[in-house]
Parts: C-alpha cells; sequence; structure tokens
C-alpha cells in the first residue's frame, strides 16, 4: 500500500514535533506505561491456536508468490510506506478483486473502516498474546515496549475529548485487512475464527490495483477505534487523532506478518 498524500506533500520530511489542529499535541504520552516481561508470558498450559492462510485455498509457499509490495517498515515515528505486506491474486499477469480474505488468527473485531483513506474498507482484529505458545513468542521476538514518540511533522493529529478505555498493562496483537471489496459485516466486538472469511480483495482506499494490505502491530490491549484515516479532506479530527495513534505513535509497534505466516500447518 503506498500512500501518496492529496494535501500533503509527497516528500515526507525527517521526523520532527508537529503543531495539529487547534495547536494542541496529540495527547498519547500520558499513561506511565510499564509492561513487566512476566504480563506478556502465556499461561503454563499450552494455549490452542492456529494460523490460518489470509487468502482462501493458499499455501505458504503460494503466498510468497502472491507478495506485490513487501513488507518494509519506515523508522520509528514516519509515516513512509510500506507498513505491511500486500498480496495480489494474478490472471494473466494482471491483479484482479474478489479472491476471499481469511482471518489469520481467532480474535475479536477491534474496529471497522468504511470507504476512508487510505486503508479504504478495512477491519482490525485483535488477539490476546497469552493466546500464542511461548516458543512462538521468541520466534516471533516481538517488540520490546519504547516510549511514545512525537508525531510526523506533516500530520495534522487533533486530540480527543476523551481518553480511550483501553488496557496499557497488557498488549495484543492487532491485525488489519485491508483495500476490502466491500463493508465487512461485522461489529466492533464480534468474534473472529481463524480462517473465517472476512471479505473479498478489492482496491478502496488508496490502492493502485486490487490487493490485500496486511499490517500487524502488537499494541494495548483492548483497544477499540471508531475508524482513522487522513490526507483527504472529509476525515474527521477524531479519524485522524486515531490515524496518528496507530501509525506513527509508537503505541502500536509494527510486527512482520510473515513471522506469524511462518507458522501456517
Amino acid at each position: 500500500m503506498v500512500v501518496t498524500p492529496n494535501i500533503q506533500p509527497t516528500d515526507i520530511p525527517e521526523i520532527g514535533k508537529f503543531t495539529p489542529v487547534n495547536q494542541s499535541k496529540l495527547d498519547i504520552s500520558t499513561p506511565t506505561i510499564t509492561i513487566p516481561k512476566e504480563t506478556i508470558q502465556p499461561p503454563t498450559s499450552t494455549p490452542t491456536i492456529n494460523i490460518c492462510s489470509p487468502l482462501e485455498n493458499y499455501s505458504f509457499d503460494e503466498l510468497e508468490e502472491a507478495i506485490s509490495n513487501p513488507y518494509h517498515p519506515p523508522q520509528f515515528g514516519s509515516d513512509d510506506p510500506h507498513q505491511g505486506i500486500d498480496f495480489a491474486v494474478l490472471i494473466n499477469g494482471m491483479a484482479v478483486p474478489g479472491n476471499p480474505i481469511q482471518a489469520l488468527m481467532d480474535g475479536d473485531v477491534s474496529m471497522i473502516i468504511i470507504d476512508r483513506f487510505p486503508y479504504g474498507n478495512a477491519v482490525l482484529v485483535e488477539t490476546k498474546i497469552e493466546s500464542l505458545p511461548k516458543d512462538w513468542l521468541d520466534i516471533i521476538d516481538l517488540p520490546d515496549l519504547i516510549p511514545t514518540l512525537d508525531a510526523h511533522s506533516s500530520l495534522t493529529c487533533p486530540t480527543i475529548s476523551y481518553e480511550p478505555n483501553w488496557n496499557l498493562e497488557d498488549r495484543s496483537i492487532y491485525i488489519l485487512y485491508a483495500h476490502l471489496l466491500e463493508e465487512v459485516g461485522f461489529q466492533v466486538g464480534d468474534e473472529i475464527q481463524c480462517g473465517e472469511t472476512i471479505g473479498r480483495i478489492g482496491q478502496t482506499g488508496n490502492a493502485l490495483n486490487p490487493h490485500l494490505h496486511l499490517e500487524v502491530r502488537i499494541g494495548p490491549a483492548d483497544a477499540r477505534m471508531t475508524s482513522l484515516g487522513h490526507y483527504d479532506t472529509s476525515i474527521t479530527p477524531e479519524e485522524m487523532h486515531y490515524y496518528c495513534v496507530w501509525r506513527v505513535s509508537g503505541l502500536f509497534q509494527l510486527v512482520d506478518p510473515i513471522r506469524l505466516l511462518q507458522f501456517m500447518p
């Protein structure tokens, strides 16, 4: 997914401080977040969880061949692309829409995005870290918590009038499925099963061709957001706030999706 702002310069400047709406900073560093290692360890009994292909009828090897834009994380605090992996289904060398998209893991719907730039139609699913076996966590090598960063100087990052009721003592894995063909038929809080169809490949949002944008982050547990978006005059201040929190704040840290997909059967 290549973000091409239509109200900001395409050349994103070096990370720095920013001046959001009403001349106030994005207030995402107020809580003091301390996560002892033991709080992110799984229970002593071995959890049961599966990893499913995000594309129906695709094996791990076939997924690797379907990557149209690889994972290329930006410098911390920057909104430069690319922050996930794009998968495209090709027919006669052309990317086509419609292939069913499946959930990677069991989880709960954390956010639904309806036709907002840059993600288009999208759904965010949360999976608690304690659901994963310890040996998986060791291999995935989840990032250590980092101090909250100032947002990127090119972004407008308004504050919101209330504090989200998120669990800052624990962390979860969040998987974002973006550019879906249609609005998803779920609601926030719905349970999702591994392999369950959540949509179809589309070209909504900032997508030059039909593909699935898969983005994985680790962040505070029980996070719920109404929607998010940026780089478009129709985006609301609340959506811009959540976009900044998700993309550049450091509160949600990137994980290479291949680290999860490698556990596919």
